[in-house]
Order: structure tokens, then sequence, then C-alpha cells
């Protein structure tokens, strides 16, 4: 039965990643009809929270949540989603996105120091050695002889940011799943993050909502990105921390890129060359490896 439930789990997170992947795709050909990205992350989490209020609270799967619990939930809703995409964006506008692949590509190994000290859980040397080798892949799939590397410390201190933010999501989050399903954890998690957005969208967005293009396909867009990966991806990552350590579950997000690069090529949006391809391999085998578990010995 464990193991079933594990395999469901490796299932459920290759999903979201699959989700994750694509959402860089679909926000791209948003912010080129004229979304602002405050907006786009802002409608996005609205719609995947009507959808999924008015769904699950009618099949009454909404758990209610304890009185004590609700900061847990607010904060995991200021960590992840606002906080870390506030620092990813952010830091995307001062730095080259191959320059902050890598950085966001540190994520496994500084949630695996943070369990081990807010957890107690432990370091294991394949799951570090595997974040490596993924952060490697990533590397050679990003940086290339036309790459143009843009660095600056405020780019940086955003990228950290983020970083930062996915900690603190990732404990909370191994926390809450011990007591709540994945259904009310990705609910509540969307629609406690809408009033972090909101001022930002009033403050920066509001002026260029006169340049949205609203076309059949940004709408599309706009709805995968809310159904697919605001609540689907979420709920997804969420069952697997059920039967998957937080630890082993973050190095699966350095395969985003691999999505993307693939759904990009598919859109005639960039060219998977052999240097790519060779990338995708190593960040595999780096993810691979950090699944592996350790044999046990007979006495």
């Amino acid at each position: 039965m464990t193991q079933d439930k594990t395999l469901k789990g490796y299932i459920a997170i290759s999903f979201a990643m699959l989700f994750w992947g694509f959402s860089f795709v679909w926000s791209k050909q948003l912010l080129n009809a004229g979304f602002p990205v405050f907006t786009i992350v802002f409608f996005r989490l609205l719609l995947a929270s009507l959808i999924f209020v008015t769904l699950f609270k009618i099949q009454g799967k909404l758990e209610k949540v304890r009185k004590g619990d609700w900061k847990k939930f607010l904060w995991l809703a200021f960590f992840e989603p606002f906080l870390y995409f506030i620092g990813e964006d952010f830091g995307l506008q001062q730095v080259s996105p191959s320059f902050a692949s890598v950085i966001i590509a540190l994520i496994p190994i500084v949630v695996s120091v943070t369990m081990y000290f807010a957890e107690n859980e432990p370091l294991s040397w394949r799951l570090l050695l595997g974040a490596v080798i993924s952060i490697i892949g990533i590397a050679v799939m990003t940086f290339g002889p036309d790459s143009n590397i843009i660095f600056n410390v405020k780019g940086l201190l955003w990228l950290l940011l983020a970083l930062l933010a996915a900690c603190g999501y990732s404990v909370l989050l191994a926390r809450l799943v011990k007591e709540y399903s994945p259904i009310t954890i990705t609910t509540y998690q969307n629609l406690l993050a809408i009033p972090f957005y909101l001022p930002f969208v009033c403050i920066f967005d509001l002026r260029h909502w006169g340049g949205i293009v609203w076309s059949a396909n940004a709408v599309v867009c706009l709805v995968c990105l809310a159904v697919l990966c605001s609540a689907g991806a979420y709920m997804l990552y969420s069952y697997a921390a059920k039967h998957i350590s937080i630890t082993k579950l973050t190095v699966f997000t350095n395969a985003i890129p691999i999505v993307t690069i693939c759904g990009a090529a598919m859109l005639g949006q960039e060219a998977l060359t052999s240097q790519k391809i060779l990338g995708i391999f190593i960040v595999v085998a780096g993810v691979l490896l950090s699944q592996l578990r350790k044999t046990a010995t007979a006495p």
C-alpha cells in the first residue's frame, strides 16, 4: 500500500512539473498580448479560487480550518505564490534568464538544509549530489556561446528572496499536509494570496490595462494558468508531499526548464539544440539519482 501511494505521489509531482513548465509558455503569450505581470498572477489566482471554492464547497470536500492554523495558511500563501513570484519576477528584470535559472535551481539544496534544521529531516548525499548534477544540467541547457549574461546585486537579492520564500513554503507545507487534504491547502493558499497581489495590481498595472489584447488564445492561456498551474499543480504537489519527503520533491522543480524548453520548441518559440538535449539528460540523471533510496544491508 505504501509503495502504491509513493508511486501515485511520483505521478502527481510529474504532472505538477509538466503544468508548471508550460506556465512559462502561456505566461509569455499573455505578456506578448499586453498583460502586465501582476495582472496575470492576480487573475489566475482569482479564477482558480472561484472554481475551487465553488466546486469543492458544493461537494463538501473543503475541511474546516482550526482557528490556530489560519496563521499557517496565511504565511503559506505569503511565501508562495506571493513572495516567491515577487522575488523571481523582479529578479528576472535585473538579471539574465540563464543566470536566474541557476540561482532558482539552488532551491532543492537550500530547502534540504532548511528542513534538516527546522524539521530534523536527514540530509542525503544522494539527494544533494542529484541536486548538484541537475543544476549542472540546467547550466548546460541555458548557457551557450550566444548567451548574454546579465548580473547585478539587486537582481541577486530578489532571487535570494525567492529562495527564502521557497524554504518557508516547504516547511509550512510539510506541517500542513499532516493535518489537511491537498484540496483544502491549495484552495485557501490561492484564496489568501489574492489580497497580497491586489495593491500591486492597482499601483503598477491598472494604467496598462488599456493595452491588453483580449483574444480567444489569451483567455485559453489564462484559464490554463489558473486551472492547471495555480490550482492543479499546487494540489498535485501537496498530494505528493503527503507521500514523498519535501526535500525529494523540490529536486523535481529543476525539471521544470525541461518542459518549458520542449514546450517552447513545439510552439516554434525556440530551437531544441544538441546542447539543450545534453542538458536535459543531465538534469534527468540528477533528479533520478536524488530519488534513490539507501539499500538495506544484510545483518
